[in-house]
């Protein structure tokens, strides 16, 4: 979801990039294990025992002790930074979109149809002849256009056209529910056009930040020299870090109330004078009395850039955003010189996935992975999933509003707004009920990049056309087939995709054990992000309204700030640490999540007898089905680029972090205090 405020689509996933193939033949194993320990007759599968080592005591390291056995039989492939159960079941649907892709390649049917669009889409990718053939000539017309400027006026008429095809140059525009006002869109300005993840990446002085800034600073040497013949990219190296010194970092950009700043566009002109706002909105259709801005000072910034800098930089930088942001897409020598820094330096990933596994990727990730999502649930969801995940999230809402309920720390007042917002909840389970329109959109199958560019102007036209229009509470922003799931806090929905309710997540077959400490968290979790540090400043109709008395949000603010303390202190890496508050949201949903779901676990007892599987009650194997989910090895360079921008904890802390806060969990294995799984008593984060 583009947005500037960073009103994130909380997932409980990893990074999209982090979403990869698998072994084939090692998950089979792991699913002939869950075979081998059923419950209930044979009836029911439990977790994996097979995964765990039990040699680790679980009250020094659960983590481990969940999960260690698969750890150390599982090393990451050469084509992955790191490798998860996401990867697993994400490499077994890829195995189905390829064939749909193929398919739909062979059979495309009636232009602008669903199967054209994608088929025609995959071939134009995997042709890599032909896109070798071509070279560079699909993006000759734009920096022709580029190299033409000769004034500040061609500089606007240029970003433009950029920004209209999706090229991120020196800021952003988009149009979202306005945050405050959210029965209406809004047009919305944030910051952008970096080449290098985020701010820090330009100042910080450690080796590793610096040995990144050499690797670019050789990345960007080669690309010029491969795409313009010579080597003069200083120009665009220091456009960059003018522009990321008035930015804002990670962490900062968890301030959604610091970053809502409307004003009318001669207040944006006052703001940053130096470049002609009210022209470039009108040229870009976006016919406005007022706007949202992100981070004032960027904006005023780069408007000064506009003055400052010479037509010949900014050439020099526009260019240089073109190749980058269009590399992967052109001849096969300069994707590996792509991957070369992005995957091998920035991740550690030392081989390119296979080209087919990056098409299904690519398609899946464009604006028209809708479309083979639509073609994906016809044949792989059934509608009793849909039902019995339906059935969960009631079972857990309940669960929750008995929480809140019963919270200590809440007064009556507030309390009745949170059963509010809590009771307000849209959700969408497996696919949209009414499909994305491709109208208009020309997929072509011999032009890869042209094709990119459609599918950016589409997407971009459909988003500036929303002004002025009824919000669409039926979108989906995520493809049903992506293994993941989210909060939108502006609909004050959840929304749960068919990739993520298939195994190892969720099951029919699983106990309920397994599917509560699974699919349950993943629920709960989403349902925490509605009370969490960011979604909280959100109340039932998802408007950015303050619904708390002053002293319930001073307890909150206390309560959460035991996590980022706790979360502070984990070191994964010598000299390298979590950063509690840039995780602070993922961590309060994981925390919630799995606290609700646990106490979802018990009411479906309903009063049944506790049934002890291979030694093991049904309360220490819902925690050791969570632990479970987590499992991932993941190369250092991946784990340093994860904890500097992923808002989302490491695995592993994923799981010790929550669990050494909960004493259902200090029953479950008897941990005593003082023992490492168990947090000092007047640290335990106890908030919903």
């Amino acid at each position: 979801m583009k947005s500037f405020i960073q009103i994130t689509i909380a997932s409980i996933a990893m990074a999209a990039l982090m979403l990869n193939c698998a072994q084939e033949e090692e998950h089979k194993d792991s699913e002939a294990s869950q075979d081998e320990v059923a419950a209930s007759g044979g009836e029911l599968e439990s977790l994996d025992f097979a995964a765990m080592d039990t040699t680790v005591d679980p009250t020094v390291d659960f983590y481990e002790y969940a999960c260690g056995t698969w750890l150390a039989e599982n090393p990451i492939p050469e084509e992955e930074s790191r490798w998860s159960n996401f990867n697993v079941l994400n490499d077994n649907n890829n195995d189905i979109l390829k064939n749909l892709l193929e398919d739909a390649q062979a059979n495309p049917g009636e232009e602008g149809a669903a199967k054209q669009l994608i088929g025609d889409l995959y071939h134009s990718f995997s042709d890599t002849a032909h896109r070798n053939e071509m070279g560079l000539e699909p993006i000759q017309p734009v920096l022709t256009q580029i190299d033409a400027m000769a004034s500040k006026e061609d500089l606007l008429d240029v970003l433009v056209s950029l920004h209209s095809i999706g090229v991120d140059a020196g800021f952003g525009l988009f149009v979202e529910q306005d945050a405050k006002l959210n029965d209406r869109y809004a047009a919305y300005l944030g910051q952008g056009g970096f080449g290098l993840p985020n701010r820090d990446y330009y100042f910080n002085t450690d080796d590793r930040s610096i040995m990144i800034r050499e690797e670019y600073d050789k990345h960007l040497n080669k690309m010029f020299d491969l795409v313009l013949g010579n080597t003069e990219k200083e120009a665009a190296y220091q456009m960059e870090e003018d522009l990321a010194a008035d930015s804002w970092p990670p962490v900062k950009l968890r301030n959604i109330e610091a970053q809502y700043n409307k004003m009318t566009v001669s207040e944006l002109e006052e703001l940053a004078p130096g470049f002609a706002w009210k022209t470039y909105l009108d040229k870009r259709g976006a016919n406005v009395d007022s706007i949202i801005v992100g981070q004032k000072e960027f904006m005023t910034k780069f408007a000064s850039l506009v003055q400052d800098k010479s037509i010949d930089d900014w050439k020099t930088y526009l260019k240089w955003t073109v190749i980058n942001h269009t590399a992967s897409n052109l001849t096969m020598d300069l994707e590996r010189a792509d991957f070369a820094f992005y995957s091998t330096v920035l991740r550690g990933t030392k081989k390119m996935k296979p080209l087919w596994k990056r098409g299904v990727m690519m398609v899946t990730q464009s604006p028209v992975g809708e479309a083979l999502g639509q073609v994906f649930v016809e044949e792989n969801f059934t509608p009793d999933a849909k039902k019995k995940v339906n059935e969960m999230v009631d079972n857990i809402i309940l669960v929750f509003d008995e929480r809140i309920e019963q919270l200590d720390w809440m007064s009556d007042e507030t309390k009745v707004k949170a059963k509010e917002k809590l009771s307000s909840f849209a959700r969408k389970l497996g696919f949209p009920d009414v499909w994305k329109s491709y109208e208009g959109l020309k997929i072509v199958p011999d032009n890869y990049v042209q094709n990119t560019f459609a599918l950016a102007r589409f997407e971009v036209e459909d988003n500036l056309n929303r002004l002025g229009k009824e919000i669409n509470k039926d979108e989906w922003h995520m493809a049903p087939q992506i293994v993941n799931a989210y909060y939108n806090p502006l609909l004050n929905e959840i929304v749960f995709p068919a990739g993520i309710m298939q195994k190892p997540f969720f099951s029919e077959h699983f106990e309920d054990a397994v599917n509560y400490a699974r699919m349950g968290a993943v629920i709960g979790h989403e349902l925490t992000h509605g009370f969490d540090d960011m979604g909280s400043q959100f109340d039932a109709t998802g408007a950015m309204v303050n619904w708390w008395t002053k002293e319930d949000k001073e307890k909150f603010d206390a309560k959460t700030q035991l996590l980022i303390d706790q979360y502070n202190d984990y070191e994964v890496l010598e000299g390298v640490f979590v950063n509690g508050e840039l995780t602070l949201g993922e961590n309060i949903a994981d925390l919630g999540g799995l606290t609700i779901a646990y106490h979802a676990y018990q009411k479906s007892l309903e009063g049944k007898e506790d049934e002890v599987i291979n030694g093991y009650t049904g309360e220490q194997r819902f925690f050791i089905a969570f632990g479970q989910v987590w499992q991932n090895n993941i190369r250092e360079n991946a784990l340093v680029q994860r904890v500097n921008n992923d808002p989302h904890s490491p695995g592993k802390y994923r799981v010790n972090g929550v669990v050494s806060n909960m004493p259902e969990f200090f029953e479950a294995f008897d941990v005593q205090e003082g023992d490492p799984m168990r947090q000092p008593a007047d640290k335990i984060a106890r908030i919903w």
